[in-house]
């Protein structure tokens, strides 16, 4: 597997949908997204992600994996390679997101936290279905200067 950094964010879009992610319905990001990477194994495109920066901390906007490479720990893989730019590059700072399958992301140092203790960053707090219909968690880690 090859993790690459890739900053046509837009061209992505198409895939996160397909992936079951939601977007508006002009396709925008909800935040300015810094930076993406992309997945590749055996040089076929398998899965992607996308951070966003929002005053001085980062989320993880958009992460997908196709459906025959779940499970593979592409996933993980793209998360570590953001986690290790961030820290790097940025420093000590706070790593959020929404998630649909939290499991995944415990596994990877992510806490749950309750929506108060969180910046106003996804739009799902803002959908009628949250915590009614659907109900994610939001989880943060924290990222320290290596």
């Amino acid at each position: 597997m090859v993790i690459k950094e890739y900053y046509e964010h837009n061209k992505l879009v198409d895939f996160y949908i397909s992936r079951g992610i939601e977007f508006n319905d002009d396709k925008q990001y909800p935040h300015p997204p810094i930076l993406s990477y992309i997945a590749e194994v055996d040089n076929q495109f398998v899965g992607a992600i996308t951070i966003c920066k929002e005053n001085d901390d980062f989320i993880l906007d958009e992460v997908a994996v196709i459906e025959e490479r779940e499970r593979q720990g592409i996933c993980t893989a793209m998360v570590n390679a953001c986690i290790d730019r961030i820290e790097t590059e940025y420093g000590d700072c706070k790593f959020y997101l929404v998630a649909k399958n939290p499991d995944v992301f415990k596994s990877m140092g992510f806490n749950i936290i309750q929506r108060e203790e969180a910046p106003d960053f996804s739009e799902c707090f803002s959908c009628p279905d949250f915590q009614k219909k659907c109900f994610p968690e939001i989880m943060v880690k924290i990222l320290r200067k290596k």
